[in-house]
């Protein structure tokens, strides 16, 4: 199971220390309709290879629009982007419709719509138009991975889970979050019982209060080994941090003043 961290709203630094502790990606926050593409774009200059877990909530704005912010974020990401589709409040029709027409917007081929809740294209210019629309830009990626949030979550996507109980074991990708406590021996028993239950992406909050260093000497230094390398001896990873190269100077070595060189 990989570990990635969870953004607190107002705290986007906390990718960059994410990134240089080899966590697997940083989920942004979410609470706004739509997209947060600005705040997702500094993320991304903050960081190099870190994934980046876009929340895309639907309901609000138009599925096309939604695209096209992902994509430009996938290619400001250099092709970083997972995109959690949150389908909030939608019932399952409208939810289906919506996430059809987001995934076929990420196609790069072009497109044609016409249901309950959107038309592609238009038709406001009047006859003589263009019967499909090309969105640009397409994303960075070939296939721009989705996960789903939210009561209408399905589709045979990866679904986000939020309990032990909502993780499903045979699935081949299966993203959780949740929070830690704090305290060494719970959160480490904590990360091993979501790996048991088939999460094969957990996302943690750190919790209130913690330093700027937590994502370094707790998650990345005793979380991520419990389920990264099960089997490496615990003692390996309480022990003391190696001295840092080249280490304390070594003693001089004898001269041939020393008349020991024969």
């Amino acid at each position: 199971m990989r570990i990635g961290l969870q953004l607190p709203t107002g705290d986007l630094d906390l990718a960059a220390r994410a990134d240089a502790a080899g966590l697997c990606a940083v989920l942004t926050p979410g609470g706004v309709a739509g997209v947060d593409s600005a705040a997702a774009a500094r993320v991304a200059a903050r960081t190099r290879d870190i994934r980046i877990v876009l929340r895309v909530r639907l309901g609000v704005e138009h599925p096309v629009t939604l695209a096209e912010e992902v994509a430009v974020v996938d290619h400001i990401s250099a092709g970083r982007v997972v995109a959690l589709v949150d389908t909030a409040d939608l019932d399952p029709d409208a939810a289906a419709e919506d996430l059809a027409l987001l995934r076929a917007s990420w196609s790069g081929r072009a497109i044609r719509h016409d249901g309950p809740r959107w038309r592609v294209p238009s038709g406001l210019m009047g006859p003589g138009m263009p019967t499909t629309l090309a969105v640009t830009p397409k994303p960075a990626q070939l296939d721009l991975p989705v996960w789903l949030d939210g009561t209408a979550a399905g589709a045979g996507l990866p679904v986000l889970a939020r309990s032990f109980a909502g993780a499903d074991p045979t699935a081949q990708v299966q993203p959780a979050v949740d929070d830690l406590t704090g305290d060494l021996d719970t959160d480490r028993r904590h990360v091993t019982a979501w790996a048991e239950a088939g999460a094969t992406h957990l996302f943690v909050r750190q919790p209130d209060g913690a330093g700027v260093d937590f994502v370094r000497d707790v998650i990345a230094r005793y979380l991520m080994p419990e389920t990264a390398m099960p089997h490496l001896p615990r003692i390996v990873v309480d022990s003391s941090p190696p001295l840092p190269w080249p280490g304390p100077r070594m003693a001089p070595t004898a001269s041939r003043e020393d008349g020991l060189d024969g």
